[in-house]
């Protein structure tokens, strides 16, 4: 059984929020979380969170017993079964666990929401004992793919939705990664991780501002959780062959070129160029074009990102034995020739 430790506040400060009029239900609560849960967030501040979210509509409508009636050839889409109950209430743990770590975590603050994750995981297990202990998380995807009508908001947040079960198992086996380090590399391996987690958040707000910006009900946004579901499953991939030459002294050969500065530069370039400007010209929504100033901003913050976390690879590969260093410094460089392209993911993408 998972657990948070004896971290937990003694009082509850959302009492304390004084909530704005015309703020009601779910959007009242986001605010009074959104005001008291700062970092450090622990494991038992996600758990005592409100469980309310856009997605329990999914369950009220799938649960309508009135409607199954009238149309008893859906029957089976109207009413949710225990099961499919459980696992959108697992969902909804998920989804708004996620947007607070977003809105108010740092690096250290996505380990605890790992732990969550595994708390609210093994409450579902036990309420489901039926379900395979390593299918669990699954479920969301089979509960969310029964009930969707497949229009192109519900496909949407599907993929959001997978995209954050890929989220949490990377930042899960960051944390036992961590544990299991040598105590004498501990520092920097962590220093490592929150490197990577700020190069892998400064990647995406560049991919949503500016690479992939589009209307709101395109593929876009399934695009953009595709791209990032498969950046996570490669970071897993990767940590297995970190783990294999730290630990085991595994030798690493580089497979790809070393990406020189040219290179990277003309990645970066490549990726700031807003998708479809002239199609959103000609249909009048230049609104949703990044302005200059947006784009200079988040070019700089992926550039000052890489930079942290090459140099905190290259610490943590200076204080390895001299052929795990060299195994190490190539996997670094496999990575960094991966991330603009030029070698094939650890991972297909499905």
């Amino acid at each position: 059984m998972a657990s948070c430790g004896q971290n937990a506040r003694s009082f509850d400060p959302r009492d304390t929020v004084q909530v704005p009029q015309g703020y009601t239900g779910e959007d009242s609560i986001a605010y009074i979380e959104n005001s008291v849960v700062q970092s450090p967030i622990s494991c038992n501040d996600f758990l005592g969170l409100a469980e309310v979210h856009s997605i329990e509509e999914w369950l009220f409508n799938y649960n309508n017993v009135e409607q199954a009636k009238a149309e008893p050839e859906y029957a089976n889409r109207y009413l949710a079964t225990w099961r499919d109950s459980c696992a959108l209430r697992l969902a909804n743990r998920l989804i708004r666990m996620h947007e607070v770590v977003l809105l108010n975590g740092d690096a250290m603050d996505q380990l605890q929401f790992a732990m969550a994750v595994n708390v609210a995981l093994d409450t579902f297990r036990a309420q489901v004992p039926d379900v395979a202990y390593d299918s669990a998380i699954c479920e969301i995807d089979r509960v969310a793919g029964k009930f969707s009508s497949l229009t192109q908001l519900e496909l949407n947040m599907h993929s959001e939705l997978l995209s954050l079960v890929e989220y949490y198992h990377t930042f899960e086996a960051y944390r036992q990664w961590l544990s299991q380090v040598p105590n004498n590399l501990k520092s920097l391996a962590q220093e490592e991780y929150k490197a990577w987690y700020e190069l892998n958040k400064a990647r995406f707000v560049l991919w949503r501002d500016v690479s992939f910006q589009q209307e709101g009900y395109s593929m876009k946004p399934m695009e953009i959780y595709a791209y990032y579901s498969n950046l996570m499953q490669n970071r897993r991939a990767e940590l297995v062959i970190e783990r294999s030459i730290v630990l085991g002294g595994k030798e690493y050969k580089q497979k790809g070129r070393t990406v020189n500065t040219q290179q990277w530069e003309s990645w970066i370039a490549k990726s700031s160029v807003p998708e479809d400007i002239d199609l959103l010209k000609e249909w009048e929504m230049e609104e949703l074009i990044p302005d200059k100033d947006t784009v200079a901003q988040r070019v700089n913050s992926l550039r000052d990102a890489f930079s942290r976390w090459l140099a905190a690879r290259q610490a943590l590969a200076a204080e390895l034995p001299a052929s795990r260093s060299t195994s190490y410094d190539n996997l670094t460089a496999d990575i960094h020739c991966r991330m603009i392209g030029k070698l094939p993911p650890l991972v297909p993408l499905d």
